[in-house]
């Protein structure tokens, strides 16, 4: 099997076994093989990420990588163009809302423009691979859109774990169900834990406190993102601007 079909299966969670002990002897033993798995890993994410501020950190990476010569150019992949197409990926992104709705200012639209479930970054899911396990479980319904079951999966992991994440994606569940009054007090629980993913939860709550008119509430997380420089930030900035 060619090396990039190898990265390409793995990246798509589609390895048989017999692919996974191939793939990890590689990257374990194989540095030229390292190095492409972790080019083309940038680009995945650039092209999958939903999260602008990782995208333009990415980007920044990689730009970072071809000025010092540390990619190593292989058969399937011209990265450079790979880097402009994903660039203006990036840009469209950032500013279609702002060119074609610059006058924006309803809380109800603002949340729609906004709001987009928080990816899985706590439990990778293999794609075709079965599992017993209750978190792979609820992760994969949720990876999978399905909201309702997802819900009730995480809430019940929570209840027995303790575990704060649960709650940040339960409540995203539920605000894509459209049901946020239900989510605000599973993202307010989630804040008093204070762990690595509060920055999430602030603006996950921000969201649902703007969709139910809350503007006083949300601009208080709002300034909190923005005051810690890194999660959302210019997102916050922007949201806050169309709520003077």
């Amino acid at each position: 099997m060619e090396r990039e079909e190898l990265i390409d299966k793995f990246l798509q969670g589609t390895l048989a076994p017999e692919e996974k002990d191939n793939f990890n002897r590689l990257l374990d033993t194989d540095p030229d093989f390292k190095n492409d798995f972790e080019i083309i890993k940038d680009l995945n994410t650039v092209s999958g990420s939903l999260d602008r501020e990782d995208l333009k950190k990415v980007m920044n990476d990689f730009e970072t990588k071809i000025a010092n010569n540390n990619t190593k150019i292989v058969s399937l992949y011209n990265y450079k163009k790979l880097l402009v197409a994903a660039s203006i990926v990036l840009i469209v992104a950032i500013g279609a809302f702002s060119i074609f709705n610059p006058f924006v200012t309803n809380p109800e639209s603002l949340y729609a423009e906004n709001f987009e479930p928080y990816r899985n970054v706590v439990t990778p899911i293999v794609r075709g691979e079965n599992s017993d396990n209750a978190e792979i479980i609820a992760f994969t319904s949720y990876e999978s859109k399905n909201f309702e079951t997802a819900a009730s999966q995480l809430g019940e992991l929570f209840s027995s774990t303790n575990k704060p994440h649960f709650l940040l994606y339960q409540a995203n569940s539920l605000m894509a169900l459209d049901k946020t009054e239900e989510a605000i007090p599973l993202l307010e629980k989630h804040i008093e834990f204070n762990d690595q993913l509060v920055l999430r939860s602030k603006w996950y709550l921000a969201l649902a406190y703007l969709k139910k008119d809350q503007k006083a509430k949300s601009v208080i997380l709002l300034k909190d993102i923005v005051k810690a420089g890194s999660f959302k930030q210019s997102s916050a900035e922007a949201l806050l601007k169309k709520l003077d």
